[in-house]
């Protein structure tokens, strides 16, 4: 199957240099001691800001947009050089560019980046925005589909700076915004990532057998950013989890309808870290054990929920372990939509 299916070839990641731990960022943000537990108990222990701590309230929008120019370059080709390890980049014929936490209309990263590297003049620039902590998925469906039609490599880079997407509470926390952005700032940290996809011979680099998606349409307001005051402004309803949850029960059981597998057949499961909430939600609602929810879990302690790169992060951790070939894996991002993705690897 490899022969006909792309495969993930190599990830890599970068994350930068400021790294708190959740009292340090708590005390910052001069919450009341009341939600002191949002921070305390939400199963993380360091996130990694672009920006110093010290820094986050003061920048204006202005300010975010210039921070999130410099660095999304700078992580993002960092995480790819980490990715290619002294690969050649002759083969790459598209690189594909995701993120939700900042604008840059283009030139874009995926641009930057291209040039850093060296890439051919003929590649394919794809950038992908408004899809948040999910785009991490249709990105690496259209590096698959590529890879599939042309032959040639193909790069995903996601680098999410949720820092940067900081917004005042400068009358005090809105209760009636059921404390969206209590729970962003209780959760969100900073990554770049990077993926090769392409065709090998290394049983070890999973297959890509096939990908799902799911949008429920009647939950548009539940999760995603709106603008409000000339920013952008998190918005993350108590619904999430729950949601979360059915939108990506629903990708996997079509998914694996259509390709004659059983859910007892898969090993590895790659959850988006969204948080200790959703994880439990998703773990709950489609029979999963502790052990295959612990790969998201130590993503969440390590770095936070760090949007659309969070799976990549879970995704290189995977490539530490006992695997065994023949092994199946499942990816499953969630987004606004609300949307659930669900992608099934085999190591083969």
């Amino acid at each position: 199957m490899s022969k006909l299916h792309p495969k993930i070839i190599s990830l890599g990641y970068s994350v930068p240099p400021y790294a708190y731990n959740q009292e340090q960022i708590f005390i910052s943000l001069r919450y009341s001691p009341h939600y002191r537990r949002m921070f305390s108990e939400s199963g993380i222990e360091t996130r990694h800001f672009c920006v110093p701590l010290s820094r986050i309230k003061e920048l204006s929008f202005q300010e975010q947009q210039e921070q999130y120019a410099k660095w999304s370059v700078q992580l993002s080709y960092e995480a790819v050089i980490k990715c290619l390890d002294e690969r050649s980049v002759d083969t790459i014929g598209c690189i594909t560019y995701g993120s939700c936490t900042g604008l840059m209309p283009g030139p874009s990263a995926s641009h930057f980046i291209g040039a850093m590297l060296g890439l051919s003049p003929s590649t394919y620039h794809s950038n992908i925005i408004g899809q948040g902590c999910e785009s991490g998925f249709p990105g690496l469906k259209r590096a698959a589909d590529y890879v599939q039609s042309s032959h040639k490599t193909a790069l995903v880079v996601n680098c999410e700076l949720c820092d940067l997407t900081y917004f005042p509470e400068e009358k005090g926390m809105d209760e009636a915004d059921d404390h969206s952005l209590l729970r962003a700032n209780a959760i969100f940290g900073d990554a770049a990532i990077a993926c090769l996809v392409g065709h090998d011979s290394d049983w070890r680099h999973p297959t890509i057998i096939d990908t799902e998606t799911y949008t429920d349409y009647a939950y548009l307001n539940d999760l995603g950013y709106r603008w409000q005051d000339g920013r952008l402004r998190a918005v993350i309803s108590r619904r999430v989890p729950d949601l979360a949850a059915i939108v990506v029960s629903k990708a996997i059981e079509q998914l694996l309808n259509r390709v004659k597998i059983n859910k007892t057949q898969i090993k590895w499961w790659v959850i988006h870290a969204a948080g200790n909430a959703v994880i439990d939600s998703i773990k709950e609602k489609i029979g999963l054990s502790e052990e295959q929810a612990s790969l998201s879990r130590e993503t969440l302690r390590q770095f936070g929920n760090t949007s659309s790169t969070s799976v990549g992060l879970s995704g290189k951790s995977l490539m530490s372990e006992k695997i065994a070939q023949d092994d199946y894996a499942m990816m499953l991002s969630i987004g606004p939509g609300i949307t659930g993705g669900a992608t099934l690897l085999k190591f083969e």
